[in-house]
């Protein structure tokens, strides 16, 4: 497309869709919700409902918002902009208006509603259920009581679904509901029993923040155990709840037309509206917002204001983006959505050759947001991998005039069969559509290696040495055999490492760290074997863990923890530079950073240690020395056994 100099509004020439016509104007600035409570909403039907994963969080759209994307979503003319060519793709802020908000794609509504009713059920998600219809209740009581513990299943679902796949989170769901069915019963339990149960989903703050928040939600006298149906009101009275899980609640549970986003939803709407963003940035995120707010009220509009559509619509959105609109293998040819799609559009068009004429535009009507398509490296991946095996790898000047013809490679190379030439197109198509959401560069995970301490202290009952981790931060309130970190990387570009202790023998470090754990009167022997190496990852971190376990003297009996029996902080015993340097390591980003006397400590033994909430990664710090325990008592006893044969 040509650019004009800048011109005013009135002078720029718009170029016209081959489906031109008289399209309604729909504006979602000055429209509202049509209803806000379940109580005032027509009776409805009884889909069932599908999961939503809260993968990502942001901060819902507000009248700034509006304000800042009115070019977008309240354009002076009601003809959208004409399809982005390839590769400059150059186009108005307009061109991400969802083309669904336009008369002649409403039906593309019905068509992605119709499609959701249909395989909703088929992933088997318990925690779906009927949309809870007011006027099936002969009582307010009764409705309440419903809404209660739909508000419930739906707020668990949607939390342990954060991070973790459905098929692991399904009969975690099952379980959790077996065992505390309502919200009265979950705030009565246990917190050790909460996080007991929450063992192998991972993010383990997510049970704290569930159990906190069910106890508020009891005791608070205005909730009184029913969640709040607004998502200002989840957001700021419900601890973990964020804007996605408020949205969901809203929408499902309540019927309010309120937008979710999630990972799913956000590449929907990214090749929906051609948006080709940082990700990451506010504007972009805002912006999504935007979008998924005036597409939920549109839909809304569009069945009566019927009780179930928020919710309906919303899920199918997500369930579209976990089953067809995939990151890697986009369903198109399944898409219900299809034909507003403008990735889709933009790809179909460049692969048939399709002329458009120019249009001039105004400058400052070009949009700021999209930045440009990694084109040459990606769009002729597909020319490369053809001629790999015959020629040489071509050269730069090679690739950039190839470049200006590569999208449409497919179409002018020589005709194959007609199944062998469709696929080709498709996947050309595909490559383009992949492209949407923008990829970030993934930053390098930061490495660490940290000393894990299985203390064992002989005795009648023997006994291991466990200490709490904080309340706050990485593996909250779990607990773990003492940690200490070796060495360690920065989350950056270079794999360059730092160790702690450089000058200090593995041993000599063994012993410093444990007197600095255990009442120092108790040196005596120890004997020191090394367990296993175990490589445990988490989201933002690759953990060695070097294992070893240390046997107390035989007298150790009665050796008391530091800290946990008379807190003598005014007795300073004096330290080497070792002792310093173990104390220097408390950093909060640190895995095994040393918690001090303020943690707690305390012997358990073997039977509670295989009880204890504890992180996958130092339960199998625990496996492995039982395995190894296992492995010697057999060896031995095979021993045992040839000696009384001789």
């Amino acid at each position: 497309m040509a650019v004009a100099p800048k011109r005013s509004r009135r002078q720029c020439q718009a170029s016209t869709s081959s489906s031109a016509g008289q399209e309604s104007d729909f504006s979602p600035l000055s429209s509202s919700p049509l209803s806000s409570s379940p109580l005032s909403s027509s009776p409805s039907s009884s889909s069932p409902t599908p999961p939503s994963k809260a993968v990502k969080k942001a901060k819902c759209t507000s009248a700034a918002s509006w304000s800042k994307f009115s070019q977008i979503f309240d354009p002076p003319s009601t003809t959208p902009p004409r399809t982005a060519p390839l590769p400059a793709r150059t186009h108005v802020s307009s061109y991400h208006r969802p083309l669904l908000l336009l008369a002649s794609h409403e039906s593309g509504i019905s068509s992605l509603l119709s499609w959701f009713s249909r395989v909703c059920s088929k992933r088997e998600m318990p925690w779906r259920s009927a949309f809870i219809d007011p006027s099936n209740f002969s009582s307010a009581e009764e409705l309440r009581e419903a809404l209660e513990t739909r508000a419930y299943q739906v707020w668990i679902s949607e939390i342990m679904l954060q991070q973790t796949r459905v098929e692991t989170v399904k009969s975690f769901w099952l379980s959790w509901m077996s065992k505390w069915p309502t919200i009265h019963s979950l705030a009565s339990a246990r917190a050790e029993e909460v996080v007991s149960a929450w063992r192998g989903l991972g993010y383990y703050s997510r049970a704290t923040r569930i159990h906190t928040a069910a106890k508020k939600v009891v005791s608070d006298p205005d909730m009184n155990g029913l969640l709040p149906s607004h998502p200002a009101d989840l957001e700021k009275n419900i601890p973990g709840v964020g804007p996605y899980t408020a949205g969901a609640i809203s929408s499902i549970v309540f019927g309010q037309p309120v937008p979710i986003l999630d990972g799913n939803v956000a590449r929907v709407l990214s090749r929906q509206l051609g948006l080709y963003a940082n990700p990451k940035s506010k504007v972009t995120t805002d912006l999504l917002w935007t979008a998924a707010h005036v597409l939920v009220k549109k839909a809304f509009q569009l069945r009566g204001g019927k009780g179930q559509t928020a919710g309906e619509w919303n899920q199918a959105l997500m369930e579209l983006g976990s089953t067809i609109c995939t990151p890697q293998k986009p369903g198109c040819a399944d898409c219900p959505i299809r034909a507003s799609c403008r990735a889709y559009a933009e790809a179909e068009a460049s692969v048939k050759s399709e002329k458009h004429e120019v249009a001039l535009m105004d400058l400052e009507d070009l949009c700021s947001i999209c930045k440009p398509l990694p084109f040459q490296e990606e769009a002729c991946e597909e020319e490369e991998e053809k001629q790999r095996m015959t020629v040489k790898k071509m050269g730069q000047a090679s690739l950039s005039f190839a470049s200006s013809a590569c999208y449409s490679a497919a179409a002018s190379k020589a005709k194959a069969k007609p199944d062998e030439d469709t696929q080709r197109l498709q996947g050309t198509i595909e490559k383009h559509i992949r492209k949407f959401p923008m990829k970030l560069e993934k930053k390098r995970i930061r490495q660490e290696e940290c000393l894990v301490c299985i203390i064992h202290r002989p005795g009648q009952q023997e006994e291991y040495l466990l200490e709490q981790r904080p309340a706050t931060g990485l593996l909250a309130s779990m607990w773990q055999f003492p940690c200490l970190t070796l060495s360690t990387t920065h989350a950056a570009t270079t794999d360059e490492k730092k160790d702690v202790f450089p000058c200090t023998p593995l041993p000599n470090l063994i012993d410093t760290f444990i007197d600095s754990l255990l009442d120092a009167k108790t040196k005596g022997k120890r004997e020191k074997k090394k367990v296993a190496s175990i490589t445990h990852t988490l989201s933002h971190l690759n953990l060695t863990m070097h294992v070893h376990k240390i046997s107390l003297a035989p007298h150790a009996d009665k050796i008391e923890i530091n800290g946990n029996a008379e807190k003598k902080e005014s007795k300073k015993r004096k330290q080497n530079q070792t002792d310093k340097d173990v104390r220097d390591t408390s950093k909060k980003n640190h895995f095994g950073s040393k918690l001090g006397d303020k943690a707690s400590r305390k012997w358990a033994s073997a039977e509670q240690v295989e009880a204890e909430t504890m992180g996958t990664g130092m339960r199998n710090c625990w496996l492995a020395l039982q395995t190894k325990q296992s492995s010697g008592l057999s060896k031995r006893a095979k021993s045992t056994a040839k000696k009384s044969k001789r």
